[in-house]
């Protein structure tokens, strides 16, 4: 994705320096993909390496060097390639914390009720960000680029809550459970 990433902000905004690119993707894309700066340069020197972007040293008086990226013919054609190959998707999602709940016999039921306390204050904090940064992209955005950026946007906004349905079911059955729950009752 990183590629996909690059590639796309230099055919939307020109020619950058990894910082600027790194720049981008902070204010642009944050809610969506994190990427450190030097994975950034990693990419860009392989793709440079690879000649589907160009790069030009640009020392100016006494500032340090700064490479500046160009996309020609050969990344553009790159980029449409990889976003082609994102539009098929495979959906299977990996959840970590359920190798806590498959072992939870080892466990508390207070330190399962803290975890989910804490990650569904996360997961509202997150929401409410990605709420508000929606806005503020409908404020800036042309008109016709708010059906795609709203379904972005949405994709994030429905796993968030779908995930926050999630913790707080689990935290109600784990309360119940100290109560006297039975694993034979349903949702």
């Amino acid at each position: 994705m990183i590629p996909l990433y690059i590639l796309g902000i230099l055919l939307r905004f020109g020619p950058q320096h990894g910082y600027q690119i790194k720049k981008i993707m902070e204010e642009q894309l944050e809610d969506f993909t994190k990427i450190k700066l030097p994975t950034i340069y990693y990419h860009l020197e392989k793709m440079e390496a690879s000649g589907i972007l160009t790069a030009i040293r640009d020392q100016q008086s006494t500032r340090p060097e700064k490479t500046v990226y160009y996309l020609g013919n050969t990344g553009a054609e790159k980029f449409k390639e990889l976003l082609k190959q994102t539009l098929d998707m495979h959906y299977r999602p990996v959840f970590d914390a359920d190798a806590a709940f498959y072992f939870s016999e080892y466990l508390s039921p207070a330190d399962f009720i803290q975890s989910l306390t804490h990650h569904i204050a996360r997961l509202e904090t997150v929401l409410k960000k990605i709420e508000e940064h929606q806005a503020e992209v409908h404020q800036i955005l042309p008109e016709n680029m708010r059906a795609y950026a709203d379904i972005i946007f949405n994709h994030h906004v429905m796993h968030y809550r779908t995930e926050l349905n999630w913790a707080e079911e689990s935290l109600r059955v784990i309360r119940k459970k100290g109560a006297g729950y039975d694993s034979s009752e349903s949702y």
